[in-house]
């Protein structure tokens, strides 16, 4: 076995090109699943206390209906009398139409139970990812985050409910039969539960086995979809490249890998269930055996034997199913290590006492920031001061890694400082609403991204409700709207999945329209003109000399373009300003423009 267990991990080791696509999670063992997830339980508690009465109801129905089984074997069929069959008949189909009717009820119940558990779950999940900081989004595969959201919250509701469930119900019915069995014979009972120990043995011996194959399973279910996803979306670079062998060939990888998890899972279960199935047989013998003395000792009838083997292959059967039950409970434990080490990522929060910024004027003051990425080993800004006003357009300048882009995301605590603060009009960002913040600061991300949806309704985005009159004055602010008109459809023209149907500048003038019809105090844009040339950059870029007028505007850039428009330009180097100045003119004048791109 040991051997057999070398070989397929072996078979599962990834490829050395795929190995960083998605790490193990964290081990955890049953009681800190459960401990994690019994309080979602709460809310459904009396719905499941219902459940189990309904589950106790149907192993008591079996059990009646066995006795009855006996008594017409020995009432009816050995004396050859009928008279008894009337009455026994009639017991016997009351006790089937009432088994239908609760069997029903329960399946509706436990569908509506499993079924509520995971909606609320998987909504919790989303909610919770969605708030995480970019850096978090920007660190993980897409495709990995989007299998944990699927397969592996269903994963939590197989445990908490269906495998919580099942273990209950076999627990309720071995009550129930090994009662019945005693009932009928003590001594045959004790014989027929000889083989238990032997069951939880064989459990056990192969727990350890599916758990580790079901990580590697679920850790490369992760892996494939992380690379279909990133081959699909750019599907355009790989076909520019021609690549698509190596594409397919990665996918192959992958598939190739939860190939060889399946099979290795496949000669795990074919030496398993074989000896669950001999550890039964020898239960089932040995009564056997013991029963055909007993009858013909004449301590027990020949309904009373029939009513025990029948009652027998009743208990083994959740017997098996506790047997069954700790390997699936460590196999859906797989899954549930991946998502809650994506729940465990820390999602900035509204601290105690935190207010909602009224009114903002948009005047931003750092004070001594210095932030550090989690894990990282150089701080990405290093006590930087800097203030910000109303009605002036601020060019920040660097190079890559200069901390520009971090500048950004501490206005929108997406990174918290571990040192010194940011203000919005006096007031400390950290001590305001995380909601008020956002609303009003802006930011205009790097990556245009555009919903595939119309024009018109990835511009309302920014503002829910806002109407058509809305969406066109943003348009006009951003100098979009004569482009919008000429499109086949005008407003109502669908852009494509990440506005691919638009042209790079078209998308800009789109997302500065969106942002323009928020209309916060604060407006933060990180390389707005990356990609573009001069011309489109400019006209990408001047509608800003006009939103600045009551709002204070923020340019994250290395491209010299953007400092034509500043009031000022502050240069970062390895996330401290080093340099701040007038805007271009004072710039071209001292020859200081290119040295803050370079």
């Amino acid at each position: 076995m040991g051997q057999q267990w070398d070989r397929a991990v072996a078979s599962l080791r990834p490829e050395a090109d795929d190995a960083p696509i998605v790490e193990h999670a964290p081990g955890l063992t049953l009681r800190e699943v459960v401990t994690r997830f019994w309080p979602r339980l709460r809310p459904l508690r009396r719905w499941l206390v219902l459940a189990v009465g309904l589950l106790a109801a149907a192993p008591a129905i079996e059990v009646a209906e066995i006795l009855l089984f006996q008594r017409l074997v020995d009432d009816v069929l050995v004396p050859a009398e009928w008279r008894p069959l009337v009455w026994l008949a009639a017991v016997y189909l009351s006790l089937n139409l009432l088994s239908a009717v609760i069997s029903g009820v329960d399946d509706y119940l436990a569908t509506w139970i499993s079924q509520k558990f995971l909606l609320d779950l998987r909504v919790d999940v989303f909610r919770h990812v969605l708030s995480l900081p970019l850096h978090v989004h920007e660190r993980r595969r897409l495709g990995d985050v989007i299998s944990r959201l699927t397969s592996d919250v269903a994963a939590v509701e197989t445990f908490m409910i269906g495998h919580m469930a099942g273990g209950i119900d076999a627990v309720v019915r071995i009550v129930f039969f090994v009662g019945a069995l005693f009932y009928l014979d003590w001594a045959l009972a004790l014989a027929s539960l000889v083989v238990v120990p032997l069951f939880w043995w064989v459990s056990r011996r192969f727990a350890d086995f599916v758990r580790r194959l079901s990580r590697e399973r679920r850790r490369r279910s992760g892996s494939l979809s992380a690379v279909t996803e990133e081959n699909l979306s750019n599907g355009p670079l790989v076909q520019s490249y021609n690549r698509e062998a190596d594409a397919v060939g990665r996918y192959h990888r992958q598939n190739q890998a939860i190939f060889s998890a399946e099979l290795a899972g496949s000669r795990v279960r074919g030496v398993f269930l074989p000896l669950v199935d001999l550890t039964e047989l020898a239960g089932t013998l040995t009564v056997v055996a013991m029963g055909v003395w007993a009858l013909d000792s004449g301590r027990l009838t020949l309904g009373g034997l029939l009513a025990f083997l029948t009652l027998l292959a009743q208990c083994y059967r959740p017997i098996r199913d506790l047997a069954d039950l700790l390997p699936s409970l460590y196999s859906a434990t797989a899954g549930i290590e991946r998502l809650v080490e994506l729940l465990d990522e820390e999602p900035p929060r509204d601290r105690p006492g935190a207010v909602p910024l009224v009114a903002p004027r948009g005047v931003v003051r750092l004070e001594h920031v210095t932030a550090r990425y989690p894990g990282a080993p150089a701080t990405a800004l290093d006590d930087v001061s800097l203030e910000l006003h109303p009605g002036e357009v601020v060019a920040v300048v660097g190079g890559s890694g200069a901390g520009k882009s971090t500048l950004a995301r501490v206005l929108t605590r997406h990174l918290d400082p571990e040192a010194g603060r940011v203000t919005i009009d006096g007031v400390p960002v950290a001590d305001v609403t995380l909601g008020s913040l956002r609303d009003a600061v802006t930011v205009v991300l790097q990556e245009t991204l555009l919903l595939d949806a119309t024009v018109a309704e990835n511009i309302a985005f920014a503002r829910p409700g806002a109407t058509r009159d809305d969406v066109r004055r943003a348009a006009r602010a951003a100098d979009a709207d004569g482009f919008i008109d000429a499109l086949p459809e005008g407003y109502d023209t669908r852009v494509g999945q990440r506005g691919r149907l638009l042209s790079g500048g078209q998308r800009q003038r789109l997302s500065l329209a969106r942002a323009l019809l928020r209309d916060s105090p604060v407006l933060v844009l990180d390389e707005p003109t990356t990609g573009l040339d001069p011309d489109t950059a400019r006209r990408v870029l001047a509608p800003l000399r006009r939103a600045a007028r009551d709002r204070t505007v923020v340019i994250v850039t290395h491209d010299p373009v953007a400092l034509e428009i500043a009031d000022r330009t502050v240069r970062l180097e390895d996330g401290r300003v080093v340099d701040a100045a007038a805007g271009a003119a004072a710039g071209a004048a001292s020859g200081a423009s290119g040295a803050v791109v370079r």
